[in-house]
């Protein structure tokens, strides 16, 4: 009896920290705290657009742009994530700063924090982790 009572208790612990695929979306702050990334939903796979940054704008009032000349501002930063168990993988990470692409995973910590890894591997072996805050919009709680 006490282990089916174990058994029932952790099977009801572990779904409180259960992640949906749509946890992801919403607005983020990035961890530099100098732009948001809104992170959507499109074809059943997960996007994200910069769609605030603290400077759009260079000394000259023309759009900050990446080594590509594209403006940062409105772009898409990270690609094609789908979820599998508890994180969202198969996705590309765009560093906007240096205008590369990388392999890209994510997974959320709590339903406030968003670990983004982008790696030269596909396996996620050499790279870096930035963590993500999420915003609160209004009508949200």
């Amino acid at each position: 009896m006490k282990s089916l009572l174990s058994l029932v208790f952790a099977f009801a612990f572990s779904t409180l920290f259960a992640q949906s695929a749509d946890d992801v979306l919403g607005l983020w702050l990035v961890q530099d705290k100098d732009a948001y990334v809104r992170i959507f939903k499109k074809d059943g796979k997960y996007f994200g657009r910069v769609t605030w940054l603290e400077e759009p704008y260079d000394e000259n009032g023309k759009p900050i742009t990446d080594p590509n000349g594209e403006p940062i501002l409105e772009m898409e930063v990270v690609s094609g994530f789908v979820f599998e168990e508890d994180e969202w993988v198969d996705g590309t990470v765009y560093d906007a700063e240096i205008g590369k692409t990388y392999h890209g995973s994510m997974e959320m910590e709590d339903h406030d924090t968003l670990n983004l890894r982008g790696s030269l591997d596909s396996f996620g072996l050499l790279g870096r982790t930035e963590t993500w805050t999420r915003l609160k919009e209004r009508g949200n709680k």
